[in-house]
């Protein structure tokens, strides 16, 4: 049966498509890095696609699929008006660069509306069959109308089976971002922010950890800040009626640490 899943906060926040998978989706982000860990990870097979929407504008930015192109099957990234990064196999067909952790993502790079990550027998300019987790660069245009880059981890089998395992992009415009980079910090601050949680009801995002809450600065995906509240506390609360409905992320501080996540007002 096809499967075509776009992630999300659970069925009250699909219209956002912020996050493309199943409903656990984990968010981090740190500086302007805004990373998005599948959570499950994404399952694909014969028919089966993931949509990916980075900066939550209700647009897909990049779909992972595998398809049947007449006489093989294949897994491939399309990214519309978008572009894929690509190389230059010395033939007609066009191939996504399975690129390295730590390669830079940026205009330095030749990107195209898709690439073909593995394809049947017979077409050896395939980067991602049998790789293990790899890396695909991705150029995108946000809502605004300004320019970002990002990655997505997948685990390609072979032409009929995929895995989307985690992704990322840049939210300040024109930068680049490194393949691999979460934004994210471990150590002292998964210690401070360990037992946090959060959740969006009657238009206020509650806030709860087992240590006590320094601020919380509220953002527009794009990084435009919108609320800055300080706190004193265990638990909080951000009132978010003078919002627009959609995508934002929140940074909570606690003893100069930072967590940031991800939230929908709808």
């Amino acid at each position: 049966m096809t499967k075509i899943t776009k992630k999300n906060f659970g069925k009250k926040l699909a219209k956002y498509g912020a996050l493309s998978v199943a409903i656990a989706g984990v968010a981090d982000a740190t500086g302007q890095v805004v990373y998005t860990d599948v959570d499950p990870d994404f399952v694909g097979g014969l028919g089966d696609s993931f949509a990916i929407d980075f900066d939550g504008d209700g647009t897909d930015d990049v779909t992972i699929l595998q398809s049947n192109n007449g006489n093989y099957e294949l897994v491939q990234a399309n990214a519309g008006a978008n572009g894929v990064a690509q190389f230059d196999a010395g033939n007609a067909y066009v191939y996504a660069s399975n690129l390295a952790e730590g390669a830079s993502i940026d205009g330095s790079l030749m990107f195209a509306s898709f690439g073909s990550m593995c394809a049947g027998p017979g077409y050896n300019g395939s980067q991602f069959c049998g790789t293990g987790p790899s890396f695909s660069g991705i150029q995108f245009t946000a809502g605004g109308g300004t320019t970002h880059y990002a990655w997505v981890r997948v685990d390609v089998a072979d032409s009929e089976n995929f895995q989307v395992l985690d992704y990322a992009f840049e939210a300040t415009p024109n930068t680049g971002i490194i393949a691999g980079d979460e934004g994210a910090t471990a150590g002292v601050e998964d210690q401070l922010f360990a037992n946090f949680d959060y959740f969006v009801s009657n238009e206020r995002l509650n806030l709860s950890a087992a240590n006590v809450m320094e601020s919380v600065a509220v953002y527009t995906i794009l990084g435009q800040q919108v609320a800055d509240q300080k706190l004193n506390g265990t638990n909080g609360t951000v009132n978010l009626a003078a919002l627009s409905t959609g995508v934002y992320v929140a940074k909570v501080s606690i003893d100069g640490a930072t967590k940031t996540i991800k939230f929908a007002k709808k």
